[in-house]
């Protein structure tokens, strides 16, 4: 019963821990901030910043700039995207520019936007936020 749930947590790459879920029928307004990791399932009306991994699942949805570590896209993402590694899953759909050091796209991500990519010495020192707020 329970296994279902923990293996689809489990599906991302290299096993990691998820430490927050933000449930199918939970939805934020705001911003997120996540030392850990973070699941999003639900809704987030605003910019997430996450130390760890994040991860936009199946019916997630962000409408707001993600700051990461590694990213996982597998719902939709309304917003800039600012990580190390990013990874759209053929399911993805992401409108808003990319800055990213490693990218990852599964045939059938779609994406509307710029990407940037970068080397080692400038993801050292990513971009300052313009603000706290979206757009």
């Amino acid at each position: 019963m329970f296994s279902s749930h923990k293996d689809k947590l489990a599906s991302a790459p290299a096993n990691r821990q998820i430490d927050t879920v933000i449930a199918q029928h939970c939805k934020i307004e705001g911003n997120l901030n996540s030392e850990n990791s973070i699941k999003v399932d639900g809704v987030i009306l605003g910019a997430l910043r996450c130390q760890g991994r994040a991860i936009i699942g199946e019916t997630g949805l962000v409408k707001g700039d993600v700051h990461s570590a590694d990213l996982l896209v597998v719902g939709k993402l309304e917003g800039n995207v600012f990580a190390e590694n990013l990874h759209l899953h053929a399911s993805a759909c992401i409108t808003g520019d990319i800055s990213t050091q490693n990218l990852q796209v599964d045939q059938g991500a779609r994406y509307s936007g710029t990407v940037t990519m970068r080397d080692q010495a400038s993801a050292a020192a990513p971009p300052a936020a313009a603000g706290n707020g979206i757009g």
